[in-house]
C-alpha cells in the first residue's frame, strides 16, 4: 500500500488527552508550526486522481452479475455502481482485489449497500465506495437474493488516488506550544488504563437555531435540499468550544478543479452533528488518509456525479481531523451525508468500519472535540437534544421509528446516521459509543490524574514538556 507523508512532527511534541474518568493519559505527537493542521499548505500541491470502470455481466435471469477475476490499472478503492441514482440494491455486493505485483488475491469483502440516496443530480447511485489498497487486479459478484431486478448499469468503478508529498498531519487532540524544559525521553505512555465516561444526556433544544417548521423540498428519490440555501458565505460565528486542529483540503491533497461549483450553506444553521463511518478497512496506515480520501472525492464526484464530497469533515483512526466539502470549516457548509437531514445538521465520517472494531479513543476524542466546537457555534448542548424537520420519508435502523416528510422529530444533538435513516452507519460498535463521544463534547470532566507523558521531564510533583495541556470537551486541563 501506498505511504503519504509522515506522521513523525519536525518540531516540539503535543499533548493528546487521550483517556478520562480518572486517569488522564497524555501522549507526545508530532506536527511541526508549518504542518498542514496549521497553515493547510501540502508540500506538492492538488493531487491528481484516476477512474477506471469494467461492466458486470448480467445472468440471463437478472437477478445476479459478475465481473470474473481480471487485470486491471492500479487501483486503491473502489465501488460497485449502477446507472439510475434513484434505484437501490437489494442484493448481497462482493469484491476481491489482487495486491498489486503480486499474485495474491484477498478474501472476499462485502460493500455496504445502504448509504442512502445520493445528491440531487447525481449520476449514479452506488454501494459505499473500499480502499483495498494498492491493487492490480479485480473480481465481482452480485446476487439479488429476492425477486426483484438488479439495477440496470451495474459497473465495478476503480479509483487511483495518485500519490504527493502532503504535509505532516497532527491528530486533533494536539495543541502545539513553547515551553522551556527538556524533555525525557525515557517516559513512555502508559494506555492500558482509559475507561471512558458515560454521558447523562439532557433534554435541551438548540438555542440559536430554531427549525424553520417546513420540511426539505427535495424528491424522495434524491438527498434533501434547502429549500433557499445560501449561495455566498455566511458570518462564520464564534464558538463555546475552542477549534480542534483541522487538516484543510489542500493538506489531503484535493484536487479543486474537479469540483468547480460554489459551495452552498445551510439557512438555519447547525442544530445536531451526524456521526457516520466509511466502511472501509480498517487495517489501513493513517500516513495513507489523505489518498483514502481523496479516494472518496473521486468516488463521490467522478463516478456519483455529486458536486463535492459528501462528509463536512473526516476523521481518521488517529485522530486527525481533514476539511471535507468545502465552503469553510467554520461556516455551515451544506453536505450530502444525512438523506432527510442534510439542511440541519452536519456530517463527520470515521475512516474505517466500525461494526467490526470499536473507535479507539483518539477518534473519540476527535470528534468530541469537533462535534463541541460545531454546535457551539450554534448554542447547542452536545450532551441534549434537538428537534429535526424530515425532508423524506425514513425509517430508523437503530430503532423501530418510521416518519414521513415533515414530520418533526427529536433526536440527540450527537446522533449515528443510522438513527435517521435505514443504515447500519456509523457501525454497531461505533453506534455504541456516541454516548461517551457526548459525554467528551460536554466537558467538564473531573478526578484526572497525570499518569505519563512521552517526551517530558519531571521536577517534584509538576511534569513538564515542549507542549501545551490538550483540550477535552472544551475544557483545558494543566498537567500538575
Amino acid at each position: 500500500m501506498r505511504a503519504l507523508g509522515s506522521r513523525r512532527g519536525r518540531g516540539v511534541g503535543a499533548v493528546v488527552a487521550a483517556g478520562v474518568s480518572g486517569v488522564l493519559i497524555v501522549q507526545a505527537v508530532g506536527g511541526g508550526a508549518n504542518s498542514a493542521a496549521d497553515d493547510g499548505k501540502p508540500a506538492s500541491g492538488p493531487v491528481a486522481s484516476e477512474e477506471y470502470a469494467a461492466a458486470l455481466k448480467v445472468s440471463a435471469d437478472g437477478d445476479s452479475a459478475t465481473l470474473a477475476k481480471r487485470d486491471t490499472e492500479p487501483f486503491s478503492l473502489l465501488g460497485v455502481t449502477w446507472s439510475d441514482p434513484s434505484a437501490t440494491m437489494a442484493g448481497r455486493v462482493e469484491v476481491r482485489t489482487r495486491a498489486a505485483g503480486t499474485d495474491n488475491w484477498t478474501s472476499w469483502l462485502e460493500l455496504a449497500t445502504d448509504s442512502g440516496p445520493g445528491e440531487e443530480d447525481a449520476k449514479r447511485a452506488g454501494t459505499e465506495p473500499a480502499w483495498v489498497g494498492a491493487s492490480d487486479g479485480v473480481e465481482v459478484r452480485v446476487d439479488g437474493r429476492t425477486s426483484a431486478e438488479l439495477p440496470k448499469g451495474l459497473r465495478v468503478d476503480m479509483i487511483d488516488p495518485g500519490t504527493g508529498s502532503l504535509s505532516d498531519l497532527r491528530p486533533a487532540g494536539s495543541a502545539a506550544a513553547a515551553t522551556t524544559e527538556s524533555p525525557d525521553p525515557s517516559l513512555t505512555p502508559d494506555m492500558s488504563e482509559s475507561p471512558a465516561p458515560t454521558a447523562t444526556a439532557t433534554d435541551s433544544t438548540s438555542a440559536s437555531a430554531s427549525p424553520s417548521g417546513a420540511p426539505e423540498t427535495t424528491p424522495p428519490t434524491t438527498t434533501s435540499a434547502p429549500s433557499a440555501p445560501l449561495s455566498t458565505g455566511p458570518t462564520a460565528r464564534s464558538s463555546t468550544a475552542p477549534r480542534p486542529p483541522i487538516t484543510s483540503r489542500a493538506g489531503w491533497g484535493a484536487d479543486e478543479t474537479m469540483s468547480p461549483e460554489a459551495p452552498e450553506y445551510l439557512t438555519g444553521g447547525i442544530k445536531a452533528v451526524v456521526v457516520h463511518h466509511t466502511a472501509e478497512a480498517n487495517d489501513y496506515t493513517c500516513d495513507q488518509s489523505p489518498a483514502m480520501i481523496r479516494g472518496i472525492y473521486t468516488y463521490h464526484v467522478k463516478t456519483n456525479g455529486w458536486r463535492d464530497i459528501g462528509y463536512n469533515f473526516l476523521v481518521d483512526k488517529c485522530g486527525t481531523i481533514f476539511e471535507g466539502r468545502k465552503g469553510g470549516v467554520d461556516k455551515p457548509v451544506f453536505g450530502a451525508h444525512a438523506y432527510g437531514f442534510n439542511s440541519q445538521t452536519t456530517g463527520i465520517s470515521v475512516l474505517g468500519n466500525y461494526s467490526l472494531v470499536a473507535s479507539p479513543t483518539a477518534v473519540l476524542t476527535s470528534v468530541a472535540r469537533l462535534a463541541a466546537w460545531k454546535l457551539g457555534q450554534y448554542g447547542v448542548d452536545p450532551a441534549g437534544t434537538t428537534t429535526l424537520t424530515a425532508g423524506a420519508a425514513g425509517t430508523s435502523q437503530y430503532n423501530t421509528r418510521t416518519w414521513k416528510t415533515g414530520d418533526r422529530l427529536t433526536f440527540p444533538t450527537i446522533h449515528g446516521h443510522g438513527d435517521g435513516y435505514a443504515t447500519e452507519c456509523p457501525g454497531t460498535k461505533l453506534h455504541a459509543q456516541l454516548p461517551t463521544i457526548r459525554g467528551y463534547a460536554a466537558g467538564a470532566v473531573t478526578g484526572l490524574t497525570l499518569k505519563s507523558v512521552t517526551g517530558a521531564g519531571v521536577s517534584g510533583t509538576r511534569t513538564y514538556t515542549k507542549s501545551s495541556a490538550g483540550y477535552l470537551g472544551g475544557k483545558s486541563y494543566s498537567m500538575k
